[in-house]
Order: C-alpha cells, then sequence, then structure tokens
C-alpha cells in the first residue's frame, strides 16, 4: 500500500480568466491508440468523463478550457511509488493561476481535439524504433520535418531491413505519439501514474477502439 498526499478543496464551478506563460509542464497525456482516430469536436468527451468523476465543470483560459479534477480523480488514475506529492487544488490567488497552468503545478486536464494529424512529443525523446526490426532510426527528426512540410506523405523504410510502413507506427515507447485527439493530465511526472482500467474503457466507448498513454514535458 502506498499513500497519495493530495491537497483538495473542491472542483472550480464558474469560468476564471487567465494568461499563459511560456514555461513546460510535465505531462500525462492520453491518445487514442490508432493515431487515425478522431472525433466531431472535443465536447463528446466532456460529458462521459464528467459521469465517471475524472473531470469537473470547465474553467476558461486563454488557451481554450481546462478541467479541474474531478471527485473520483484519484481512483480513475493510480499514482506509483511509496508517497508521491499531488497538488489537485489551483491557486487560490487568481493571479498567479495563469502560470500554474501553464507549467502544470497542479493537476487539472486539457482536452486538445484537431482533424490533422498531429505530433507529440517529448524534448528528450529518444529515436524511434523500426516496428518490423526495431532498429533506431537515428534521421527520425528530419524525416519528421519532410512529414510536417507534406503531411499527405507518412511513408517510410527502414534503412536496416528495408521493409516500408508508415512513421505513425515508429516505436517510441511512452515519450512520444502520433494523434488527433488528446486527454492531457498537466501535472504528471514522467512514471509518476497510470490511467486505470475504467478511465480508458471510458474513452474507448466514445471512439470505438483502445486508448493508450505517453509523457511528456511540452
Amino acid at each position: 500500500m502506498h499513500s497519495v498526499h493530495v491537497r483538495y478543496y473542491g472542483a472550480i464551478t464558474k469560468p476564471i480568466p487567465c494568461e499563459v506563460c511560456a514555461l513546460p509542464a510535465h505531462k500525462l497525456i492520453l491518445l487514442p491508440a490508432d493515431p487515425d482516430t478522431g472525433i466531431e469536436n472535443c465536447e463528446q468527451l466532456v460529458r462521459p468523463l464528467q459521469a465517471i468523476g475524472f473531470i469537473g465543470e470547465p474553467a476558461s483560459c486563454r488557451e481554450g478550457l481546462f478541467y479541474p479534477v474531478g471527485n473520483r480523480f484519484l481512483q480513475l488514475v493510480s499514482f506509483l511509488g511509496c508517497s508521491p506529492m499531488i497538488e489537485l487544488d489551483p491557486p487560490a490567488n487568481s493571479a498567479g493561476l495563469d502560470a500554474a497552468i501553464a507549467d502544470g503545478r497542479f493537476c487539472h486536464v486539457m482536452l486538445a481535439c484537431s482533424p490533422a494529424l498531429q505530433f507529440r512529443a517529448d524534448p528528450q525523446t529518444r529515436p524511434p524504433r523500426c516496428p518490423q526490426c526495431g532498429h533506431a532510426d537515428t534521421h527520425w527528426a528530419q524525416r519528421l520535418q519532410e512529414w510536417r512540410g507534406n503531411p499527405a506523405e507518412t511513408g517510410w523504410t527502414c534503412a536496416a531491413c528495408e521493409q516500408p510502413a508508415p512513421l505513425t507506427r515508429w516505436v517510441f515507447r511512452k515519450t512520444a505519439g502520433f494523434g488527433k485527439v488528446f486527454v492531457e493530465i498537466r501535472g504528471i511526472y514522467p512514471s509518476e501514474a497510470v490511467p486505470g482500467d475504467l478511465l480508458l474503457n471510458t474513452l474507448r466507448s466514445v471512439t470505438g477502439n483502445a486508448w493508450h498513454y505517453i509523457y511528456i514535458k511540452e
């Protein structure tokens, strides 16, 4: 058994304005295992996630909307380690809320949806491996830049085994991923927590296929 030390005084129920700072935040990001999976808009995720107590009512900021954690957040996300320190409460001082949102000073959720394929990665991401032979592609950054210039072209051939595959099948372990739908939990350090089955199954019920997760800082 391990304990989770938290500070929590209830969910925000009214929109709170904030300004965005350019500080990086540690994030646990949930995304569909199939990167081509999309939804019409993020509203499709809100009600199911609120129904299981993962998120509370939205609050507004210049990035869009953020969601304070719900009353069952700690039952839906499992924190690892002996005694992690988790901040669930936003700053009482509204002047400090903008920076706290930007750098993930407290746990909260952001939803992001795009019709176009997106790539999210930690700055320390190691070269991805070929899904066929496991060879690490040390030129992946150049290939990624080419894809960004021409997103319709996702073809890639491994230099080692010469087998073709979409670059969306690169094996990054849990430090990067492609997708169109992201559930972003800010304030979670790498491998500090994992999503539970109920949370993943709820997301699966919305999109019709499995979800997985990555850890990044951005």
